[in-house]
C-alpha cells in the first residue's frame, strides 16, 4: 500500500496554489506518492533518488520534478538537504499566470534527466536558495495580498532560474573541478570501471583528498557509492524491463550473473530473480 500525501497537511490554506518547506538531513523515506506536484532542487548532500523505478543519482545543484502520478522514495542518503516546493495544480494563483509551460519543461528536462540536463551552478542555485528561504520564512496569518504577491513574486524567479539554466549552453570554459566532479564521475560512468588514481591527477586530487571527500559526501567510499548505483539501476531493469538478468548484469558493470546476484541479495536481501517476479510491471524470466 503506497502512502500518498494529502494537500489538507502540506498546504496552510485553502488559498494557497503552492508552498515551500527547506528539508535538512533528508533521510530515506518509503515510497510514497502525493496529491499535489512537487518540485525539488537539492542544496547540498547526496543520495539517490527513485521515481516510478527510474534511480537516479543526485548531489548539490539537481533538481527535478515529480508529478501527482508519481510513486518515489530517497535511498542511501547522506546529509541531503532539500528544498520541496508543492505545486497544487487546481488551485489558481493570485498574480502570477501562464507558467504551465516552464513547469512542463522542467518536468520534461529532469523526468528523468536528459541528455542535456545540467545541474546548477552555485551562484543560481544559492539565489533559489535565498528566494525560497523568503518564501518559507513567511507566516503572516492573514496571508493577505502583499504575501501573495510576495511569494508568488519569489516562485516566479525560481522558475525563471531553473528554465534559464536549462535553455542556457553548455559552459565553454572548464571550470575548476571540485567535490562534485567526484559524485559525477559515478553519475556518467557508473556501469564502467573508473580509473580513480586518473580521476586524483586530472581534478588534481590526491587518493586520500579523494576518499575523505566521498566520505563527507556520501559517508561512503567511491567503490562502494559505484556499487550501490549499479545495484540501483540493475533494480530499475528488473523492474521496468524484460531484459533477461544476464544482460542486466554486464550492462551495470558486473562480471557475470553471480557476481550480480551474490551483491543484489546481500544489498535488498534478495535475488534478481526474486526482484523480477515481485515486480508487477514485467513477468518472469522463462
Amino acid at each position: 500500500m503506497v502512502d500518498i500525501k494529502q494537500c489538507e497537511d502540506f498546504f496552510p490554506s485553502e488559498d494557497h496554489a503552492f508552498c515551500v518547506f527547506m528539508l535538512n538531513n533528508q533521510a530515506m523515506a518509503d515510497l510514497h506518492g502525493h496529491e499535489f506536484d512537487e518540485l525539488v532542487i537539492v542544496r547540498s548532500g547526496s543520495g539517490f533518488h527513485i521515481v516510478n523505478d527510474h534511480a537516479e543519482m543526485i548531489r548539490r545543484g539537481d533538481f527535478f520534478f515529480v508529478t501527482a502520478n508519481d510513486v518515489h522514495y530517497y535511498e542511501s542518503t547522506s546529509e541531503l538537504s532539500l528544498i520541496n516546493i508543492l505545486i497544487h495544480r487546481q488551485r489558481d494563483f493570485k498574480y502570477i499566470k501562464n507558467i504551465d509551460g516552464m513547469i512542463e519543461s522542467i518536468s520534461n528536462h529532469t523526468h528523468p534527466f536528459s541528455d542535456s540536463y545540467q545541474p546548477l551552478a552555485d551562484v543560481p542555485l544559492n539565489a533559489i536558495v535565498s528566494l525560497a528561504e523568503n518564501i518559507s520564512q513567511r507566516r503572516d496569518d492573514a496571508f493577505d495580498a502583499l504575501y501573495f504577491s510576495s511569494t508568488e513574486s519569489s516562485f516566479l524567479q525560481i522558475l525563471t532560474i531553473l528554465s534559464q539554466s536549462i535553455t542556457a549552453p553548455k559552459p565553454s570554459q572548464v571550470e575548476p573541478k571540485g567535490k562534485v566532479y567526484l559524485l559525477d564521475q559515478v553519475r556518467q560512468n557508473y556501469a564502467q570501471e573508473i580509473n580513480w588514481k586518473s580521476v586524483c591527477e586530472e581534478g588534481g586530487f590526491a587518493i586520500r583528498t579523494l576518499y575523505r571527500f566521498f566520505h563527507e559526501m556520501t559517508g561512503q567510499t567511491p567503490e562502494k557509492f559505484q556499487q550501490v548505483y549499479r545495484l540501483l539501476k540493475a533494480q530499475e531493469l528488473l523492474r521496468t524491463t524484460d531484459i533477461p538478468v544476464s544482460r542486466i548484469a554486464t550492462s551495470c558493470g558486473f562480471s557475470n550473473p553471480p557476481r550480480l546476484t551474490e551483491a543484489y541479495r546481500r544489498h535488498f536481501q534478495r535475488t534478481p530473480s526474486q526482484e523480477r517476479q515481485l515486480s508487477l510491471s514485467v513477468q518472469p524470466d522463462t
